[in-house]
């Protein structure tokens, strides 16, 4: 009685056994056949060379299905966290930022990294992958909406115009010097624009990090500075939102009126929620007591703007940025940024480990000639005509260096670029793929390594930087700048006085006529010419609204010189030159550039030497008292700057 139900129940035990492991088997199968079907790159990748891992023959035919179903997403994911730590930590060690840890650990662990020593190989651990492009998709979308957050209209108000001239500038600058390179080395359109913005995209993260190092937070140029950083990334969207919609699936020419509108409809969607919708919903969102449903909120309002996006056709990641914006200035954008900043970093680790992991070693020699141009280009800009621009507008000359030398970094906005360019241009086949799609990550990568590392160190070496400037540059030069910096500081700088309050009609023709030369640049043919032939009257029409903008300044502006109306008159025409001819130089070079680019090269350098020669000249007539006597004047070479203006003008304490 005992065996027989006992052997009877071993009997059914043993039957239940098989029955389930014929039953997991099938399962398993499915499961892997599914897999790799339905969704490419989510196969095992353990072993360097086939990418699985090595069986034993030993192990019981059970356990070798359970070990071979262990699916790549957990290795993948373990591997990314473990090497993206390591990287971190060793990036704080030395002292740069983790961004650049986080590029080279994926570089090492990457698919495209082959190392032969001793008969030894390494050929990464990880693939490219499905499944780690779409969290690293994620991960730049929270970041971008975390930009969008700082994106404060408030904020920005407090800085007007010195903030918005600085960006423009600075950002247009940079932009041609990545098409000079782009047209030099015989680069597409398309993929000259995203290397363009791959160069003229300054770092906000580590600018106010390295601000921080440096105890200057409080300094009268960083509100400024930070305004300008934050207008950067919102006219960086704009443009990204711009070129992606250049990229058409066929040869049927860009539509700029139809882009411009498709564009202005969805800012404007996203204008209508931050000032309509967002002020009268945003008390119901407050009173969200629940931390789990507040944070699931916020991610759909992320998301769901992403995909809204995308139903524009444009990058997902321009609609969190906007969604950020709308959120900027209410009261739950601070509990959004705490609840869910450990996820943003999170996702964000993971994007530039895998941006690490597109790098060829290999390319570097490619993509060397472009960085010995590039370099070069951006310390110009940032450091000499950026500054110089801020010097001008009314700041002083260490705050004008600071200026200067915070903008060197190049990190994540500048990968952002590369990114969305290269898979933009390899989803489309109507475009090439042996220029930014092959060699615009390299770049990018190498790029942000070796400014982020330039710009801690220039940054804390500012003012010796300016120092070394004031004390070598020509008193003509330090003469006609001051000019320009008195004169243009009423008129830029915020100023609450009556007689200095900025006129509408100078503010209005200036967005015009950069709406102008926008679509000058990008037209083409008779439309073109067209537009080329018209540009002179723009100019003149601009110069009479500067003229009578600067005329109450000019007046009434202590210069340190004679104040008779000749004076006066030579310093209202000496700055409209500086100005109005900057101007008119930008609008000629957008016409010639389409005819033949290396003569725009020609006229900048023409330009400049007619600033330089324009600055001697009101030197000699005012300076060293021309239009009137200034009796025992001497000027030391390496006199101080204050004290040369007094001697030059003939001011005595």
């Amino acid at each position: 009685m005992l065996r027989t139900p006992g052997r009877f129940v071993m009997q059914n035990t043993g039957e239940r056994n098989r029955v389930c492991q014929r039953l997991v088997d099938k399962t398993t199968a499915s499961f892997c056949s599914v897999n790799r079907d339905a969704r490419p790159g989510w196969e095992t990748r353990f072993s360097y060379g086939e990418r699985q891992r090595p069986r034993s023959s030993d192990t019981p035919a059970w356990m070798r299905a359970c070990m071979v179903e262990t699916t790549s997403i957990m290795f993948d994911v373990g591997v990314i966290a473990t090497m993206g730590f390591i990287g971190a930590a060793f990036a704080s060690r030395a002292r740069v930022p983790i961004i650049i840890g986080y590029i080279i650990a994926g570089m090492l662990i990457g698919p495209n990294i082959h190392l032969r020593l001793f008969g030894w190989s390494y050929d990464g651990i990880l693939a490219d992958s499905v499944f780690l492009q779409s969290i690293s998709q994620l991960g730049l979308v929270l970041l971008l909406f975390f930009v969008g957050l700082e994106f404060s209209i408030t904020k920005l108000m407090r800085t007007k115009e010195a903030a918005a001239v600085l960006a423009v500038t600075n950002l247009a600058v940079n932009m041609f010097a990545g098409f000079v390179i782009g047209a030099w080395l015989g680069w597409p359109l398309i993929d000259t624009i995203f290397m363009a913005g791959v160069i003229s995209m300054s770092s906000s993260a580590i600018t106010a990090k390295s601000l921080i190092d440096l105890k200057r937070l409080g300094n009268a140029e960083t509100e400024f500075l930070l305004g300008m950083v934050i207008l950067e990334s919102f006219l960086a969207m704009f443009l990204l939102t711009l070129v992606n919609g250049m990229i058409v699936p066929s040869d049927a020419p860009v539509n700029v009126g139809v882009l411009f509108g498709g564009v202005g409809l969805f800012i404007g969607f996203f204008a209508l929620l931050a000032a309509v919708v967002v002020p009268r919903t945003a008390a119901i969102f407050e009173r969200i007591k629940s931390e789990e449903l507040f944070v699931l909120f916020a991610l759909g309002t992320v998301f769901l703007a992403a995909s809204l996006a995308e139903a524009f056709r444009i990058p997902a990641i321009v609609g969190a940025f906007f969604m950020g914006m709308v959120f900027a200035d209410t009261r739950i954008a601070g509990r959004m940024k705490v609840k869910m900043e450990s996820l943003r970093d999170a996702f964000v680790a993971i994007f530039f480990l895998t941006f690490g992991m597109l790098i060829d070693p290999a390319a570097l020699g490619s993509v060397l000639p472009m960085l010995l141009i590039a370099v070069p280009l951006i310390l110009l800009n940032d450091l000499f005509l950026t500054a110089s621009l801020a010097y001008f507008i009314g700041f002083s000359g260490r705050a004008s260096t600071a200026i200067g030398t915070s903008l060197i970094a190049r990190n994540e906005e500048a990968i952002l670029y590369a990114t969305v360019g290269a898979r933009a241009i390899r989803a489309n086949p109507q475009l090439s793929n042996d220029y930014a799609g092959t060699y615009l990550t390299p770049f990018a990568g190498i790029l942000c390594i070796v400014m982020s590392s330039l710009a801690p160190i220039l940054m804390g070496r500012s003012n010796r930087i300016a120092g070394f400037f004031a004390n070598r540059l020509p008193k003509s030069v330090r003469f006609g700048a001051e000019l320009v910096k008195r004169t243009l500081k009423t008129v830029i700088m915020p100023n609450f006085l009556p007689i200095y309050r900025r006129k509408r009609l100078f503010q209005a023709s200036l967005i015009f006529y950069a709406a102008w030369i926008i679509d000058l640049t990008v037209t083409t043919g008779a439309a073109h010419l067209a537009m080329s032939l018209l540009t002179p009257i723009l100019v003149l029409a601009v110069w009479a609204s500067a003229r009578h903008a600067f005329r109450e300044p000019v007046r009434h502006t202590n210069y340190g010189v004679d104040g008779g109306p000749f004076s006066r008159s030579t310093i209202e025409t000496f700055v409209l030159r500086i100005v109005v001819g900057a101007l008119a130089i930008v609008g000629l070079v957008a016409i010639v550039w389409q005819y033949y680019w290396p003569l725009t090269l020609v006229i900048l350098y023409a330009y400049f030497l007619v600033v330089v020669f324009s600055m001697k000249v009101v030197y000699r007539r005012l300076g060293l008292g021309i239009s009137r006597r200034v009796a025992r004047v001497r000027l030391v070479r390496h006199m101080p700057a204050a004290r040369s203006w007094r001697a030059a003008s003939g001011v005595r304490r």
